[in-house]
């Protein structure tokens, strides 16, 4: 079955809005890895020297820029659908990023 490598940063400014619905989204990618379509995921951190990297939040705040998933799936329109239903993605972040049949190897 083919992967998809989906590289989804946020717009700037965007952190509030995701902490708001963080908790939705991960019960949401929680289904979609015992469901076997997601092989691995996780927050992409801001850029050193950017405005974002520097800030200052609250203790225990993760300082996320985007997102990064590995869907396997069978068509690049599958996972569209999928991340169209996430609801970071409902905030507006851009969501048409993903890359298909990525061929490659973990070691």
């Amino acid at each position: 079955m083919p992967r998809f490598l989906v590289y989804a940063p946020d717009y700037p400014d965007y952190l509030e809005k995701r902490l708001a619905v963080r908790a939705e989204h991960l019960a949401r990618a929680k289904l979609d890895d015992n469901a076997g379509i997601v092989l691995c995921s996780g927050p992409i951190v801001p850029r050193p020297g950017t405005k974002a990297r520097e800030a200052s939040l609250p203790e225990g705040t993760p300082n996320i820029a985007g997102s990064f998933m590995v869907y396997q799936m069978d068509t690049l329109e599958q996972v569209l659908d999928r991340l169209k239903e996430d609801v970071i993605a409902q905030l507006g972040r851009n969501i048409a990023m993903a890359f298909p049949r990525y061929n490659w190897c973990m070691m």
